[in-house]
């Protein structure tokens, strides 16, 4: 199950590389030191995705739980080339596009944390099984997938928050903001790995009814917090 999230994080790594060498002036125009550090910060803030990260490593354990958040670093990316041809200026200046995503991602991130609250009463443990892993992959990829494009602030995250840390004067905007992009991407994605160890471990040994149904109420209620906020 590692394969497919490595495969994608070294294909992630392998278009950094080459947009480096390909758009030298890019690489000038990013103030790195800044992007990084920042990045990280926000990387790490715990968020809807996060806690999916959090839960599915829980459930289905850390190889799983990397391949479901393939599904938003597939959606990043196609926000971020959205930015890059001009899509992020016409969400920030649309109120209407984007109080539509406000509502849908609230919508969405309500379903997800009432379900979750459900599921904290259920009678019995689930058990951690290969069976799991295998036949929910597809669930989770698409779950995770569906919280990134429904939620605004990951628009406004590419299209103002990444362009904080370009120069003034770059005349190389686009490939600017996609390298800049792409490696918030692989940043999230060595964030995403530590909700994933976090929740693993959270779930090895004996996991119990009340370990689980502990993980869930936490885990729903702030979904459902996130969606009222």
């Amino acid at each position: 199950m590692f394969r497919f999230p490595i495969t994608c994080s070294g294909l992630l790594a392998l278009t950094i590389m080459v947009m480096m060498q390909a758009f030298p002036a890019a690489v000038t125009a990013i103030d790195w030191p800044l992007l990084l550090g920042a990045s990280a910060i926000m990387a790490l803030t715990p968020g809807a995705n996060q806690l999916l990260s959090l839960s599915n490593g829980f459930r289905v354990g850390i190889a799983p739980a990397m391949t479901a958040a393939c599904g938003r670093f597939a959606a990043f990316v196609l926000m971020v080339i959205g930015v890059a041809v001009g899509l992020g200026h016409w969400l920030a200046t649309s109120a209407i596009f984007f109080n539509v995503l406000k509502w849908v991602g609230a919508a969405y991130l309500l379903y997800l944390g009432i379900r979750t609250l459900m599921t904290a009463w259920r009678p019995t443990a689930r058990p951690m099984s290969a069976d799991i892993e295998t036949t929910r992959a597809g669930l989770l990829i698409r779950r995770e997938a569906l919280v990134a494009l429904s939620n605004p602030k990951a628009y406004v995250l590419f299209a103002l928050f990444l362009t904080q840390f370009l120069h003034a004067d770059t005349e190389s905007f686009a490939p600017a903001i996609m390298l800049a992009g792409l490696v918030y991407i692989l940043i999230e994605f060595g964030c995403a790995l530590v909700y994933a160890g976090a929740g693993h471990l959270l779930g090895q040994g004996s996991v119990t009814l009340r370990r689980q149904r502990w993980l869930d109420g936490v885990s729903g209620s702030t979904m459902v917090g996130l969606a009222g906020w």
